[in-house]
Formats: C-alpha cells, sequence, structure tokens
C-alpha cells in the first residue's frame, strides 16, 4: 500500500520544522537506537499510529493545546527534523 501527501499536507509539515517543540522532540530522539526508532517509523519513513498520538499529545502539552493542521504533520515534522538533526554535521 501507498501513501499519497496531499501538497497542503506537506506544506503544513514544513511550516512545523523550526517549531521549538518539534525541535525539543526530535532532539529528545537524538539517541534513539533503530529498534526504538522502527516503532515510532515504518520502513517508508512515514510516521506509526503511535508516534502521531504521542507527538500530538505531546505538542498540544508544549503549545496550550495547539495541534496540527492535518493528522500525522506533527509526527511528520518531528522524523523530518529528526533526520535533519542527525545529517547536520556538528563544529
Amino acid at each position: 500500500m501507498s501513501i499519497t501527501i496531499e501538497p497542503a499536507h506537506g506544506e503544513a509539515t514544513a511550516l512545523l520544522l523550526d517549531h521549538p517543540a518539534i525541535e525539543e522532540m526530535a532532539r529528545d530522539l537524538l539517541d534513539a537506537t533503530p529498534q526504538q526508532l522502527a516503532c515510532l517509523a515504518h520502513p517508508d519513513g512515514s510516521p506509526t499510529t503511535f508516534l502521531m498520538l504521542t507527538a500530538r499529545d505531546r505538542f498540544a502539552e508544549r503549545t496550550t493545546n495547539e495541534h496540527g493542521q492535518h493528522m500525522g504533520t506533527i509526527a511528520r515534522a518531528v522524523l523530518a527534523r529528526l533526520d535533519a538533526l542527525r545529517t547536520t554535521p556538528t563544529s
């Protein structure tokens, strides 16, 4: 099964990438093992339902009940930010 992401969904995810709560969640995952990450993302890189629900709830806690515009945008932003943090060289 393949998943098609609407352009608006991708745009909503991109808008969240630099949000402090997204940064915090991604940094929390920097030391996660591959086995731990396998519980959070499918092999194609899409977030699991567990991550979508957990990230949404944590984001709401950090932002006084703000939610992502589309289902999964927060989790996708966390995974994208995590990838960026892992591929950015440290000085």
